[in-house]
């Protein structure tokens, strides 16, 4: 009965060792942990963003990726990086993702909803809830507010996902259409992350 005890002891500290290990590996602490490393652009194809033009515009003075604290719509901090990509065999096409880890689900809630619909158009959706409850992807279209400006022959393709506290945003821009099915790929490769 004793070596019984022991060995159902043993079995289960093993299984909850491996459960705790499982756990602790796909930690997501902050948004920088869902920044795309060397091996992901390998992956997707791409490289970081060289137009120093481009990364003035978003505030990334000297680099491809900035992280900081920004303060939410109720005055509470959020976790915020934003990073400048630009695809290699597209090479006219820029790539922006913008990571955001909020305090709580209503403040996430708010900031996709007022991003991913208030200016555009049911025209310009590609899919709904393919990444996810809560994602949005889409294209310009010209009834998008102020689309009538947009240059002619100019995708701007935006995905949109919410996981956990996270809002994922990542967009395109650029004359080819095919930057579609990378912006999906880098999608899918930063809900990876997650685990």
């Amino acid at each position: 009965m004793e070596k019984k005890v022991f060995l159902v002891m043993g079995i289960v500290v093993v299984l909850l060792a491996g459960c705790q290990q499982e756990l602790t590996t796909h930690t997501i602490s902050g948004t920088q942990d869902l920044v795309l490393d060397e091996q992901d652009l390998q992956q997707l194809g791409m490289t970081n963003d060289a137009d120093e033009q481009n990364l003035e515009q978003l505030g990334l003075n000297g680099t491809n990726c900035k992280t900081e604290e920004q303060t939410a719509f109720d005055l509470s901090m959020v976790h915020y990086s934003v990073c400048s990509y630009v695809i290699n065999s597209l090479n006219d096409t820029q790539v922006i993702i913008e990571l955001k880890k909020f305090i709580n689900s209503s403040e996430l809630d708010g900031a996709y909803q007022y991003d991913s619909s208030h200016l555009y158009s049911i025209e310009g959706l590609i899919s709904e809830n393919d990444y996810g409850d809560k994602s949005r992807f889409r294209v310009n279209n010209e009834h998008d507010y102020g689309g009538q400006y947009d240059p002619p022959g100019v995708y701007y393709y935006h995905l949109w996902i919410c996981k956990n506290e996270y809002l994922i945003h990542i967009t395109s821009g650029g004359r080819n259409k095919e930057a579609e099915g990378y912006i999906a790929k880098i999608g899918q490769q930063i809900l990876t992350k997650f685990g």
